[in-house]
């Protein structure tokens, strides 16, 4: 799918929650927007890579992210865009060594990258997954 393509996805189907585990900042954004346009419920994982450090996982708006490279990026580009809070995020307090990051082509939309330990999206996304069910759960 094609950042293009996202509206129309927003339109023709109504979601529960939005689980957003995108890693390249341009579609990130597009689905982010998206969905804070059409007033969907989001949790977005911000950056895993380069972390090694399970206890420093944490989880809060946007807004309020901190120590995460990747927050900061994609909370610049947010706000540069209108959009400022809303955005649940499940983001590492963890500071990645500068030694860690890898620069690539550029190509699909990615021009840099931190290695990830195997173990770390797994437990972003069951972050992720853990919050979106208390919150639905808190909703009946």
């Amino acid at each position: 799918m094609e950042p293009e393509d996202m509206e129309k996805l927003f339109l023709d189907q109504e979601f529960d929650f939005v689980m957003d585990c995108i890693d390249s900042v341009t579609p990130k954004l597009t689905l982010l927007n998206t969905a804070v346009k059409s007033k969907s419920k989001i949790i977005s994982a911000m950056g895993a890579g380069g972390k090694l450090d399970p206890s420093k996982i944490k989880i809060s708006d946007i807004a309020n992210t901190k120590e995460c490279k990747f927050a900061h990026v994609v909370r610049k580009r947010l706000k540069a865009i209108g959009v400022k809070k809303g955005i649940i995020s499940v983001y590492s307090e963890e500071i990645q060594p500068k030694s860690a990051l890898q620069l690539t082509d550029g190509k699909n939309y990615k021009r840099s990258f931190y290695g990830t330990i195997s173990y770390m999206p797994a437990l972003f996304g069951l972050t992720m997954a853990s919050e979106v069910i208390r919150r639905l759960g808190e909703l009946k």
